[in-house]
């Protein structure tokens, strides 16, 4: 497979890769498959899917769960599947939907179980990523069972925030206050609040976290 450099950009953000040589790392890319998906189409169905570990190339996908409700935006570098790769099931738990024109590639089971050989460190890599993942979904259950919507919405944004602790509100604030059952007036109150404790700086459909706990930084 021929990859464009922002496609390989993509690529290296993936944590399979972080830790490999550059010769390797090219050697690899180009033995694997990708697949092309417009708007709107199913990546990944609760009974439609494949057993791969799919990564993001370009474009971005949304998770949603049974119910509709919206867990994550995935851009490139960002991967979907591991947590079903290996285990039995013949039913994936979320759905995963091209939010706009999507180049995917896919990792099959045996693939990978060849690079956890010929590469030890991928093989840690990928059980560190699935122990992120699973405190992930903690804060989601803690977000969506929290009484207090403040604290439902700061955890929110803690699982949400990249690198640099920003979130992007893309679905916009009215779909954002129908994920927590509230309207957008007590939405936009939990916001203030937030602001006002000086935990995050909104602007726009952009929130900065500005503040953490010692124990919040760690997950």
């Amino acid at each position: 497979m021929n990859i464009g450099q922002g496609q390989k950009n993509a690529l290296l953000k993936c944590f399979l890769y972080a830790a490999l040589p550059e010769e390797d790392r090219n050697a690899i890319f180009s033995s694997f498959s990708s697949h092309s998906f417009k708007k709107d189409e199913p990546i990944y169905t609760q009974h439609n899917f494949i057993k791969s570990l799919g990564i993001i190339m370009e474009g971005e996908a949304a998770v949603y769960n049974e119910s509709g409700t919206l867990l994550n935006v995935l851009k490139p570098g960002n991967c979907f599947g591991a947590a079903a790769l290996f285990s039995q099931t013949e039913e994936y738990v979320t759905s995963v939907i091209a939010k706009k024109k999507c180049i995917v590639l896919f990792i099959s089971d045996g693939e990978l179980k060849e690079l956890f050989i010929k590469y030890p460190q991928t093989a840690l890599s990928y059980l560190s990523f699935l122990s992120g993942r699973i405190q992930f979904l903690n804060r989601k259950i803690d977000a969506f069972t929290n009484p207090k919507i403040e604290n439902a919405v700061w955890n929110w944004l803690l699982t949400q925030a990249d690198d640099m602790g920003t979130v992007h509100v893309s679905m916009g604030y009215t779909a954002l206050a129908r994920t927590f059952s509230v309207g957008r007036a007590s939405l936009y109150r939990a916001l203030a609040e937030l602001q006002n404790e000086g935990k995050i700086i909104k602007n726009g459909a952009e929130i900065q976290i500005c503040r953490r706990t010692e124990q919040e930084e760690k997950l």
